[in-house]
C-alpha cells in the first residue's frame, strides 16, 4: 500500500518493530552497505547499478519491499558487470531468427569461472536470479539479502581487482 505524504519519513513497522521483528535503525543499514564500497576502478554502469542496490536496501527502511527490490537488481548488476567484463568473448553470436544472442547469467558466470577471473561458489546464483525475475512472494530479511549481496559483490570485485 502506498504510504500517505505525511508518512513517508516514519520507518517501515518491520523497522519499527510494530509488526514482523524489530528490525534495524537507519543508520545500522547505512553502515551495512558502507561495507560493500566498490573500486572508482570498475565501470560507472556497474558502480551506479551496484549503488542503486544499496540505496534501495538503506531506504527499506522506509518501505520494507525495497529490500525485494534491491535483492532482485542484485542479479542484473552482476550480469552487467559481468558482459563490461567478458560479455564481448560472446560477440558475433545470433539467435535463429539471426538477432543478436547475448550470453545470459548462468553461461558468463561459467566462462569467467574457468577463467580464473571469480573463485566465488555460482552453482545456486542462477537459480536465485530466476526466482526474483519470474516473481517471488518470498519475503526478505536484511541478512539474508546480505548474504547474497556480499557474494554478488566479492565476484564484482574479482571480476575488477584493485590496481
Amino acid at each position: 500500500m502506498l504510504k500517505k505524504l505525511p508518512e513517508l519519513n516514519l520507518p517501515d513497522p518491520y523497522f519499527s518493530g510494530t509488526a514482523g521483528f524489530v528490525g534495524s535503525t537507519l543508520e545500522e543499514l547505512h553502515a551495512d552497505m558502507c561495507a560493500f564500497e566498490l573500486s572508482v576502478a570498475l565501470p560507472e554502469s556497474v558502480r551506479r547499478s551496484h549503488d542503486a542496490i544499496r540505496h534501495a536496501y538503506i531506504y527499506a527502511y522506509f518501505s520494507y519491499d525495497l529490500l525485494t527490490t534491491a535483492a532482485s537488481q542484485t542479479f542484473p548488476c552482476l550480469e552487467l558487470a559481468l558482459r563490461e567484463r567478458i560479455g564481448h568473448q560472446f560477440a558475433g553470436r545470433v539467435d535463429k531468427k539471426g538477432r543478436p544472442r547475448l550470453a545470459m547469467l548462468d553461461e558468463l558466470l561459467k566462462s569467467a569461472k574457468e577463467q580464473n577471473l571469480i573463485s566465488s561458489e555460482i552453482e545456486y546464483l542462477s537459480k536465485m536470479r530466476n526466482m526474483f525475475a519470474h516473481g517471488s512472494d518470498a519475503v526478505l530479511n536484511p541478512p539474508m539479502f546480505l548474504t547474497t549481496f556480499e557474494i554478488v559483490t566479492n565476484i564484482i570485485r574479482e571480476l575488477y581487482p584493485s590496481p
